[in-house]
């Protein structure tokens, strides 16, 4: 007999570690010098982007935290925006997440976790032995998390516990033991005054180091006492984070100047602290990060299709809604999800392709669902006004006006900056309509 229910497995450590394990991964360590070039080579510049993307996130994150505990079904941003604007309207986020965003970012972490692998073994970064180590890690969080439901629930809290310590290395010597006397100051010879422009500019890609923390209320509808634990992982998760990737940045800037960290990145900073034994071990954590990365994303992933599914609009909704009885989950929602995100991964070896399109595409058109989201937040309190809400975003409106905003001024600096990828989002996302299904 086939099940359509997912059962309560997964306590406040999961639903914390599914926020910092997602959102620490590899973007705060690869994302520094992208950053630092975005910003023209002005360190202020550049922290203050990650000041204002945590502050932006953290602002969503209260925003959304009422939401999550208002409605604990699992789907998170999908259920959210069902229950505001209706079938449709929540069936097309479902669908941009199954053909656009989770997909790419899995194919993103599955690479990323087999380039900094090879890196980690001594060995040349060429395609083939990237794709010799990351197609294995794709295939492995798939298994475990379609067949071994509570192993991916602790794999997530020890690999987010291990992820800390190559940021906590770093954040620690490089604050004490920084040589750089001017960590502030913006390189000789380069012409970079501080503007709104350049720090819009650089928020695009602050943003995809930030992103993923809505993915923790996909699983709401599976956590325990949801009401109360789905807002404190999301808020303690967030702060922890702001703290850490600010914190880091000025340890590497303290460690070197902006010229020679844009060009070096974390493993110049790495290598001048530590020296190459122990830089080896960081990109041990790194190939670790990306790992734990990739399986929160996956933990979450594949729930998807299994969510529009049972909602009653996807194709063949009878096959994607059914739950293993055996392994409870969904094995068939997962299996789509895992096709679609191998031949993103494997996209970039055949054709030659750059892997970072499906990293700039799914951020570049999520904020515009969160801000979406965000409006939504106020038209469901005049909508059901008698909705039992355990918890409730401080100071509103103020707060979820101001993450709307944010989320709308990224939305646009993307646009501004990446045209075409914002382009290519729009024709992926309304390609689901074909496919929506009324009941």
């Amino acid at each position: 007999m086939k099940e359509t229910k997912l059962h309560e497995k997964y306590g406040i450590s999961v639903a914390t570690a599914m926020v910092i394990g997602i959102v620490v991964g590899i973007g705060i360590f690869f994302k520094a010098e992208a950053i630092l070039k975005a910003s023209s080579l002005n360190p202020k510049v550049a922290i203050l982007a990650w000041v204002l993307g945590g502050t932006i996130t953290i602002l969503a994150g209260l925003t959304a935290a009422e939401l999550g505990a208002a409605i604990p079904e699992t789907g998170g941003l999908v259920a959210y925006i069902r229950r505001i604007y209706g079938d449709f309207a929540g069936f097309m986020t479902g669908w941009m997440h199954v053909v656009l965003y989770l997909p790419g970012l899995v194919a993103v972490l599955a690479y990323y976790t087999g380039f900094f692998a090879t890196i980690f073994l001594g060995i040349e970064s060429t395609p083939t032995n990237v794709a010799m180590i990351s197609i294995p890690a794709f295939i492995s969080v798939f298994v475990i998390n379609l067949f071994m439901a509570k192993s991916g629930g602790r794999l997530q809290t020890l690999v987010t516990a291990v992820k800390i310590i190559p940021l906590a290395g770093l954040l620690i010597f490089g604050l004490l033991n920084g040589a750089n006397p001017t960590p502030f100051s913006v390189a000789p010879g380069i012409d970079s005054p501080f503007s709104m422009s350049l720090v819009l500019a650089a928020l695009v890609p602050v943003m995809f180091a930030y992103d993923g923390w809505m993915l923790a209320c996909s699983i709401g509808g599976e956590i325990k006492n949801p009401t109360k634990n789905l807002p404190r992982a999301i808020i303690f998760g967030l702060g922890l984070i702001i703290v850490l990737y600010v914190g880091l940045n000025i340890a590497l800037l303290k460690t070197l100047p902006a010229n020679l960290l844009a060009e070096q990145g974390t493993v110049g900073a790495a290598n001048l602290l530590f020296g190459p034994i122990a830089t080896k071990a960081i990109f041990g954590g790194i190939v670790i990060s990306a790992y734990g990365t990739l399986n929160g994303l996956t933990l979450a992933g594949i729930r998807f299709p299994y969510t529009l599914a049972i909602e009653g609009h996807f194709p063949m909704k009878k096959h994607f809604s059914e739950v293993s009885t055996r392994f409870d989950t969904p094995l068939k929602s997962g299996f789509l999800i895992g096709t679609i995100s191998f031949l993103y991964l494997i996209a970039p070896f055949i054709i030659g392709m750059s892997i970072d399109i499906f990293a700039d595409i799914p951020v570049a058109i999520i904020w515009a669902f969160y801000s979406v989201l965000f409006i939504g937040l106020i038209i469901l309190r005049k909508k059901e006004p008698n909705l039992v809400r355990p918890y409730k975003v401080p100071l509103y409106p103020i707060i979820p006006v101001l993450a709307a905003i944010g989320g709308i001024g990224i939305t646009i600096s993307a646009t501004v900056n990446q045209p075409y990828y914002m382009l290519y989002s729009i024709i992926i996302v309304l390609s689901g309509i074909p496919f929506y299904r009324k009941k």
